[in-house]
């Protein structure tokens, strides 16, 4: 005699597969319930069907690293006891795994920056690069042969990508060999792109994006300073009218442009050989203005002779590799003299529009902006005719 009501004469395997069904079915309508909430004010009923108040919208979000190991690492494959940790916020989150010996940052990108097609097509160039043999961190595919992971956050829908880590060690200001190593990779990484079968679906890295969209944030704060203000608006016209006149918006003067070619964003092997990481800020762009990043960034704020002199030697040093494989032309030389001035109008116009959302605006004052105002007000009294 059976202990239950399913009768002495009943399957008890269907008993039992119906029973999971039920069961299955139950969490179903409940997963259903919560697919029907929807963020950015329209909750509409919480998990017991029941109405209730909108989820209060929101700008940034940090996303739990336990949560990624369970639903986003899964769908690689990576060793058991796969770890994740926060390891920084910025632009783009990033977060470090660790998988038995092998280390891997998965990047999240703002749901307010990065579409699908702009991931998907940094995910192409880099895959482009290391089929032409240039040394860079690698995206890592999924089991089911995709690279971009779909995350839906409070903000929005953010995407990931899981990257290889690059393997050596940072790069040495004072060991010039490493910066025409470096040279000679960007012009590289400048040729082989030109090669991509395909058009590079991105933004463009044009004087818009560069100089105008920033310009905008920079005016806003700067509303109270109209003559400082107006210095950087001079700076900026100038810098437009020469790029206008010196370089055509043709390959190979224009192109696919890394974009951030701060110095950081390397790792180098015991015989000084670069491996590069991070192309989220890239897109098609005049090479000189490329080229020009790596002049603006040692010690960017300084405005010391010692300083400018370091930079200048460095700089050289990157164009002596550059022009090993690829020689630049004469106006592309004078334009990347033009690198410091426009990149210092990018920053300053970048933390206003995208760091101020996950930082607040407590340093966006007077003295943040004496800080630019003194590396402007060098840089013209050198530059611009009075």
């Amino acid at each position: 005699m059976l202990d239950d009501d399913r009768g002495a004469n009943e399957n008890p395997w269907r008993w039992n597969y119906d029973n999971r069904a039920a069961r299955y079915s139950s969490r179903r309508e409940q997963a259903e319930r919560w697919r029907r909430i929807t963020f950015g004010g329209r909750l509409v009923v919480n998990e017991n069907g029941e109405q209730c108040s909108p989820i209060f919208p929101v700008q940034d979000s940090t996303l739990s690293s336990e949560a990624i190991v369970d639903r986003v690492l899964t769908a690689y494959n990576l060793a058991r006891g796969t770890t994740c940790r926060f390891f920084r916020k910025g632009i783009c989150d990033t977060y470090k795994v660790q998988a038995g010996d092998d280390e891997y940052y998965l990047k999240v990108y703002r749901a307010d920056r990065r579409t699908r097609t702009d991931v998907m097509e940094e995910v192409r160039l880099l895959n482009h690069l290391a089929e032409q043999g240039v040394s860079v961190a690698k995206p890592v595919i999924r089991q089911d042969g995709q690279y971009v992971n779909r995350m839906a956050a409070p903000e929005g829908t953010r995407y990931s990508v899981l990257f290889e880590g690059a393997r050596g060690v940072e790069g040495d200001d004072a060991k010039h060999a490493q910066s025409t190593a470096y040279g000679a990779m960007v012009a590289r990484i400048h040729q082989c792109a030109d090669r991509m079968r395909e058009p590079y679906m991105r933004g463009h890295l044009d004087m818009r994006h560069l100089v105008d969209d920033n310009l905008t944030a920079i005016e806003h704060l700067m509303r109270h300073r109209e003559t400082d203000c107006g210095l950087i608006l001079r700076i900026a016209e100038e810098c437009k009218r020469q790029v206008a006149e010196l370089l055509p918006k043709a390959q190979p003067e224009y192109g696919i442009c890394i974009g951030d070619l701060h110095g950081g964003d390397v790792r180098y092997n015991e015989r000084n050989e670069p491996t590069l990481f991070d192309f989220d800020s890239s897109g098609c762009g005049w090479r000189a203005l490329d080229m020009g990043v790596y002049l603006a960034s040692h010690s960017w704020m300084d405005i010391t002779s010692d300083a400018e002199h370091k930079r200048q030697r460095r700089m050289q040093a990157f164009l002596e590799g550059y022009s090993g494989i690829r020689q630049p032309s004469e106006n592309e030389l004078r334009i990347v003299h033009l690198g410091p001035p426009v990149r210092h109008i990018y920053l300053m116009g970048i933390v206003l529009r995208y760091t101020a959302k996950y930082e607040g605006v407590s340093w966006a004052d007077n003295h943040f902006i004496d800080w630019h105002m003194t590396w402007f007000k060098h840089w013209a009294e050198k530059n611009l005719q009075q």
